[in-house]
C-alpha cells in the first residue's frame, strides 16, 4: 500500500468515498461554508482535507 500524498503530476486516478462520523456543529458548519461559496459540501470536504494535508506535510 502506498503512503504518499497524490501529486499534481498530471495523471488521474478515479476518486474514492470515505465515510467518516463528525459532531453535528462541525456537519453544519461544513453545511453553511460549503453553501455560501456555491460548491457541495463533499467538494469542500475534500479541499479542506487536502489541504491540511499539505500543510501537515510541509511541517514534518
Amino acid at each position: 500500500m502506498n503512503s504518499e500524498i497524490p501529486s499534481h503530476s498530471g495523471f488521474f486516478r478515479k476518486p474514492v468515498r470515505l465515510t467518516i462520523t463528525m459532531p453535528h456543529s462541525i456537519y453544519a458548519e461544513l453545511q453553511r461554508v460549503s453553501s455560501e461559496q456555491g460548491r457541495s459540501l463533499s467538494n469542500l470536504a475534500s479541499y479542506l482535507i487536502e489541504g491540511a494535508l499539505v500543510r501537515f506535510t510541509v511541517k514534518e
